[in-house]
């Protein structure tokens, strides 16, 4: 029996918005970047937390429930296997999420050869923020790689994300050159990346290396509760959200430079 561990904040099941078909998704803990829109800010620290919320204070130690739970290789395995069959049916499977995924790279990689074995259709969410050669190894039990691109300024990228994008470009370029199936997303935050500079540089970045398939992720506040159970400020300034109109202006312009371009809500 394998005895790894790790932190699980979440496992979602039946999800069909993080690769094809029925999925279901674990949520890691521990991530590099400090988006200000991040939406899932319990997966961000690599230790464990408490949410503080009055209503799920345990009534037996008066303590707050923590964040995630500690989970061993096989009990993760256990559990994305009950719906193996929508799995067979849809053509879907199992992601894995964060966080940044990388942080927890060796356990992915035992986990998706493990599933393998049982030739179960594989993706991670990731920033391709981490070192190339474990990115790599995962990658290659990986059948879809559902990669973030945020902002082509070095600087802009670090100012809203806490590390700058010189890495994280190098490792796509890298991961571009062999991978088949690479989906990129792009989070679209107003007064953040959507100017149209950013938008076409992207869309060329993205065209040169033969990545033409963009998912475009309007900009939410869902993450806004989770920051004040972590007692955190929301780090946005504003909760703006783009118009249909600008949404559309967007996919017109990644379309222009050659782009495959969709908005994913």
């Amino acid at each position: 029996m394998i005895a790894m561990e790790a932190l699980v904040t979440a496992i979602e099941r039946c999800a069909t918005f993080d690769g094809p078909g029925i999925r279901t998704v674990v949520y890691f803990k521990g991530c590099p970047l400090r988006c200000k829109w991040c939406s899932n800010p319990e997966t961000q620290k690599i230790e464990n937390e408490v949410f503080y919320n009055e209503k799920e204070i345990s009534p037996i130690t008066g303590e707050y429930p923590k964040v995630a739970k500690l989970m061993t290789l096989n009990e993760i395995f256990d559990i994305v296997m009950k719906d193996e069959k929508f799995y067979r049916n849809s053509g879907g499977g199992v992601t894995l999420s964060g966080g940044e995924i990388l942080v927890n790279v060796e356990f992915a990689i035992k986990l998706f050869e493990k599933l393998k074995e049982e030739y179960i259709n594989t993706a991670i969410e990731t920033t391709g923020y981490g070192n190339y050669k474990e990115f790599e190894n995962l990658a290659k039990l990986t059948d879809t790689v559902l990669f973030d691109i945020k902002h082509m300024n070095s600087q802009k990228h670090k100012e809203y994300t806490a590390v700058s994008n010189e890495l994280i470009l190098e490792n796509l370029e890298k991961l571009s050159k062999w991978h088949k199936n690479i989906i990129m997303r792009f989070p679209l935050i107003k007064g953040v990346n959507d100017d149209d500079v950013n938008v076409e540089e992207t869309a060329k970045f993205l065209k040169k290396i033969n990545l033409i398939d963009v998912d475009v992720l309007p900009y939410h506040t869902m993450g806004v509760e989770k920051y004040r159970k972590l007692r955190r400020p929301y780090p946005m300034k504003t909760l703006e959200k783009h118009t249909k109109e600008e949404l559309e202006h967007v996919i017109e312009l990644m379309r222009g430079v050659g782009i495959r371009a969709r908005i994913n809500n």
